[in-house]
């Protein structure tokens, strides 16, 4: 049975869209209402937020491509009285590499890129240590990082603010674990290849590429990727750190802007809901259900990660695509990406088979289970919800 809702404001900080909007339980038996659930998600990050004088965060969920929930918690900068809102712009560290992951599919739907593509297409003079990881290396294995290098080579380059360009040239005195496409070591350096190979195809700036094509046409306003844009941006968020278990302001660092296709977006919980919209078909003009799917495919088995997200009593099985984790959530495919760096951390996850997603975003690196908490609700497996009827 079907149950239909108007869905209206639950509190006066809170932003609901007025849409019809089915019942969302893991079991139509169930008879739990997303007014409920939501209601309910609200008061928990609330609490949550308060008793934990926690600085600020913003989330919003859509469900059938629509936003039916987006609202700011918290404030700007502790101290100040300045409220987080809807356009309040934070940095969402690694979930920038989900939408170059998406570009790079919208070019090779275009035919301009293919995923199978050597890197020495593009990008000539670039070698890694070993000659057959050097030409064997594809796009597909930088998206997934399968490129055979240990994890993170050289972020401490990025750190130090060292010109990309320059830590290219570096990456072949990095040592290999092994055969491209074989193995996971997570990557920021090489998978802002995607940057040079992009601008090498098209004769444009990575971003100037990735404005006309996604975050314009989705309509994303506040999106930026420079620190200075940052900074001239009224409407900003604060980062924080933890001292003597106090979380203080601190200050918005320059490190892996110059890394863009890793980590170098900034924007608002507004831009990410539309964002969350598009890779759950909300505007197919713009990011086809074609180019969703090959980035949501798994690429390779990443076990570890079950541990890492503290979800293990959830997930069944992790993997990487390309720019995405997929995980097997209690049985339902999870795609999800999160991001973090000095101050700031970001989470999208998205049920494709339901059509229901969320976005969190922190200026604080505070531990917490939204994203586990939200999806136990909706899916029906929290225990606080177990009694509950529409």
């Amino acid at each position: 049975m079907v149950f239909r809702y108007i869905v209206k404001v639950l509190f006066a900080s809170v932003i609901l869209i007025n849409i019809n909007v089915q019942s969302v339980c893991s079991d139509e038996s169930n008879n739990v209402s997303l007014h409920y659930i939501l209601t309910n998600f609200d008061a928990y990050v609330t609490d949550f937020i308060k008793e934990g004088n926690i600085p600020g965060a913003a989330i919003a969920v859509v469900v059938d491509s629509e936003i039916v929930f987006i609202k700011g918690y918290g404030v700007k900068k502790v101290g100040e009285d300045d409220p987080i809102d809807t356009h309040s712009v934070f940095r969402i560290a690694s979930v920038s590499k989900t939408f170059a992951s998406v570009l790079t599919g919208l070019l090779v739907r275009d035919g301009v890129l293919d995923w199978d593509d050597k890197v020495s297409t593009y990008l000539p003079d670039f070698s890694l240590s070993n000659p057959e990881n050097s030409k064997n290396l594809t796009i597909r294995h930088i998206l997934s990082h399968t490129s055979g290098l240990i994890p993170h080579a050289y972020d401490n380059l990025i750190e130090a603010n060292v010109p990309f360009s320059k830590i290219m040239g570096e990456l072949n005195n990095v040592k290999i674990m092994g055969p491209v496409g074989q193995c996971y070591g997570y990557q920021n350096t090489v998978y802002n290849l995607i940057t040079e190979i992009i601008e090498s195809a098209t004769h444009q700036k990575y971003t100037d590429v990735l404005k006309q094509r996604l975050t314009q046409p989705l309509g994303m306003r506040d999106v930026s990727f420079t620190k200075d844009d940052l900074d001239a941006t009224d409407d900003k968020v604060c980062p924080h750190r933890k001292s003597c278990e106090e979380w203080v302001p601190t200050i918005t660092k320059n490190t892996y802007y110059n890394v863009p296709a890793a980590a170098g977006i900034n924007a608002s919980i507004y831009d990410m809901a539309l964002w969350l919209r598009g890779m759950l078909g909300g505007m197919p003009d713009v990011l086809p259900a074609e180019v969703v799917a090959d980035v949501c495919k798994p690429e390779i088995k990443t076990p570890y990660e079950r541990r890492r997200f503290n979800w293990e009593r959830r997930l069944r099985s992790a993997s990487y695509g390309l720019g995405w984790r997929i995980f097997d959530y209690a049985g339902h495919t999870m795609v999800f990406h999160s991001g973090g760096l000095h101050g700031f951390r970001s989470y999208c996850a998205f049920l494709p088979e339901r059509n229901i997603g969320i976005v969190v975003l922190q200026n604080s690196s505070f531990r917490n289970n939204f994203v586990y908490k939200f999806m136990d609700m909706y899916l029906n497996l929290d225990p606080e919800m177990d009694q509950i009827a529409d």
